[in-house]
This record gives structure tokens, C-alpha cells and sequence, in this order.
């Protein structure tokens, strides 16, 4: 039975400034209170313990990304590897997988320690924005390498990148939603540009003489969905993990004993990712709840990384945490096709930080973006403090 909770069951918490700084506490209270509860206002069962969000994410015949198999409309430009399902989505995996596995990481990888080198070489000694002059630059070159591509301008990817973002709020937030379709659209008409105009090597060289093997409009969408979580969430990830390391005295230097398990960490700790949604394609039981067909199911992936079931003091940044089995990237037929990129990133700006520049601190409170699905910091001054 549930208990009182300090906090609302209501998902508009989540867009609470105090509760964008730190979501812990009220998945906390959630967990505690009523773990898996209906939330009216969308229709959906809101889940934040871990067992119940894996079992949803692996339960590929009960729980689906592909609204359109609840008889739901969905725009065209929201067709994309990561909603739908077999048997449109084998393909599209399969051929966006191998062009990835194409591309040589130990040399992505070498490289872009050398970008994060002369990056903070270049901002040292001054104060500076951690987000548009170091993380933002950083992933978008990255991402523009795998993709085999020239990277965009960035003052106008920096306005059409968060109206799309905020679109993922758009069940609380409808009013956003035009923006973000046209955003979309400014962004389609860069893939399509990039599919003929590209560098030898990339993916969209792999791809651009292969798209007969799967739908072409789904596989623009899909390159689309990589390139913007490319750099977006990526780039998110890496504040969010500065903010954990600088909030927590000595993790900077703790990161370089184990940077592979130090990252996970910083994964399941960070949790950039706060939600994912799916719907029910037949009547089922999950953690002793009965969900009907054609219900939704909002995943709090933030909350079942924290939850003490599976994470031995959840709320605690344990660089060296193992196992650890956390949802950052999902799980099963969806999971992040570029989660290695995002992992390679963020070993190596850290790994270059611990070596060079454990001072590094923030220098004001964090601004952050006012999302629930994708957690972010808009604006934060660091200085290396060399």
C-alpha cells in the first residue's frame, strides 16, 4: 500500500528547477512511497524500480517502441530506429551496425584524446563555458568523424538542437512540439545534403550506396536520431559527469585508478537519460502490477539506476562500482547504438583532466535545461585552475 509522499506522483515534477539540479530525491520517494504508480494526466504507468524498467525494456512481445501497433498516428519524422520494431527495425539495425563496426575506433579514439588536449590547452588560464566552448565542440567533431562529415555551425545547431530536445517533454509540454517538427526538419535537410556530400570512410559513405537494403526515409531519420544524440546527449553526459566529480572532493583523481569502471559510474550516477517510454501490446503482469493492452509505461531510468535493490549505496559516486549493471544506454532490441563513442569521450576528457588539470571546478551554479527526459546543463563556468 502506498505511503504519503513528500513529493507529487506527478511527472511535472520532474521539471521543478530544484529537481533538475538533483532528481534523486524524489525518485527516492518515489520508490519508497509507490513505486509504480498511474499518472492520470498522460495515461501511463510511471515505473522507477530497476527490475520492472529492465523487464520492460527486454519484454519485446508485451512492451513496444512503435506506437503505430496501438493504433496510434505517428508523424513521418519520428519513424526511427529507436520506434520501431521488427520487422522494420532489423534492417535499419543492421545496416547503421556495420557501417558503425566500419569505422576504425582505436584511431577515433586516439584522436580524440588529442582534440581534448588541445582543447584545454587552448582554454586555460581563463575562465570559460564547460558546455559551448568545450563539450558541445568536442562531441560534435566526434560525431561528425564517424559520420564522415563536416561539421555544421554550431551557432546553428545550438538553435535547432533544443527545440527538438524539448519535444521530448512534449506529452507535458505540447505547446513545443511545432518547433521541434520544424527543428527536425532543418536537420533532415542536412542529411540529406550529407548523403551526397561526404567523406570517404564514414558512415553515410557506408550507408549512401546500401539504402535500398532498408526504407530510405527510415534510415535518413535514423542517421538523424545518431548524429543529434551524437553530440547532444553526449555533450550532456560530460557536464553532468564534471558537475558528479567536482561535487564530490577527490573523484577527479580517483578516475584515472580504473577509467573504464569510473565511467559506468559516472553513467549510472549521471543518468542523462531520466526517462523512456513504451506501450503495452497485451495484457501482462509487471512487478505484481497488471497493465492492459494499449496502456503506456514511462520508464524512470534515473530512478532504477539508483535504486538500492541493485546499486549498493545508489546516492554514493563509487568510481570503481562492479558489477555494475546499470540502464544508462537501455537495454535489448533499442539499446544505444553509439554508446561506445559516448564512452570514449568521456575517458578520454577525464582521463586528460585527472592528468593535467584535477583542479578544475566550476566557478557558478550550474543553469540548467529545463528537461525531464534528457537531464543537461545549459551554461557552466569552469576555470582548469592549473
Amino acid at each position: 500500500m502506498s505511503t504519503e509522499s513528500p513529493f507529487p506522483h506527478s511527472l511535472r515534477v520532474l521539471l521543478k528547477p530544484e529537481t533538475l539540479r538533483n532528481p534523486a530525491p524524489v525518485y527516492a520517494a518515489w520508490r519508497e512511497t509507490d513505486p509504480f504508480f498511474w499518472y492520470g494526466e498522460l495515461g501511463t504507468w510511471v515505473l522507477t524500480r530497476y527490475a520492472d524498467c529492465a523487464a520492460v525494456l527486454k519484454g519485446l512481445d508485451r512492451f513496444t517502441s512503435d506506437w503505430r501497433r496501438l493504433g496510434e498516428r505517428m508523424p513521418a519524422e519520428l519513424v526511427m530506429l529507436q520506434t520501431v520494431d521488427p520487422p522494420d527495425h532489423p534492417p535499419v539495425r543492421r545496416l547503421l551496425t556495420a557501417a558503425y563496426r566500419a569505422q576504425d575506433h582505436a584511431a577515433l579514439a586516439e584522436r580524440t584524446s588529442q582534440r581534448v588536449r588541445r582543447r584545454l590547452a587552448g582554454l586555460a588560464g581563463a575562465e570559460f563555458d564547460f558546455v559551448h566552448q568545450l563539450a558541445i565542440p568536442l562531441t560534435v567533431e566526434t560525431i561528425c568523424e564517424v559520420l564522415g562529415v563536416d561539421p555544421p555551425d554550431l551557432d546553428w545547431l545550438n538553435s535547432v538542437s533544443p527545440p527538438v530536445i524539448d519535444t521530448m517533454d512534449g506529452g507535458l509540454r505540447p505547446e513545443v512540439i511545432p518547433a521541434g517538427m520544424a527543428a527536425r526538419a532543418e536537420l533532415d535537410e542536412l542529411m540529406e545534403r550529407w548523403m551526397v556530400d561526404h567523406h570517404p570512410g564514414g558512415m553515410f559513405a557506408f550507408i549512401s550506396g546500401r539504402t535500398r537494403e532498408a526504407d530510405r526515409r527510415l534510415v535518413l531519420n535514423s542517421l538523424r536520431s545518431t548524429f543529434h544524440a551524437g553530440f547532444e546527449s553526449s555533450a550532456r553526459l560530460l557536464t553532468l559527469s564534471l558537475l558528479a566529480l567536482t561535487d564530490n572532493p577527490g573523484s577527479i583523481h580517483e578516475f584515472s585508478k580504473n577509467p573504464d569502471l569510473a565511467v559506468e559510474e559516472l553513467i549510472r550516477y549521471t543518468s542523462q537519460v531520466q526517462v523512456l517510454a513504451r506501450g503495452c501490446l497485451a495484457d501482462t503482469e509487471v512487478g505484481g502490477r497488471k497493465v492492459r493492452e494499449g496502456e503506456g509505461v514511462t520508464l524512470i531510468i534515473g530512478a532504477a539506476n539508483r535504486d538500492p535493490a541493485v546499486f549498493a549505496d545508489p546516492d554514493v559516486l563509487r568510481l570503481g562500482r562492479s558489477p555494475n549493471p546499470h540502464l544508462g544506454f537501455g537495454r535489448g532490441l533499442h539499446a544505444c547504438l553509439g554508446a561506445g563513442v559516448a564512452t570514449m569521450q568521456t575517458r578520454a576528457l577525464f582521463t586528460e583532466l585527472a592528468r593535467g588539470y584535477p583542479a578544475v571546478r566550476p566557478r557558478a551554479e550550474p543553469v540548467m535545461w529545463d528537461s525531464g527526459t534528457l537531464r543537461g546543463v545549459r551554461t557552466l563556468p569552469v576555470d582548469l585552475g592549473r
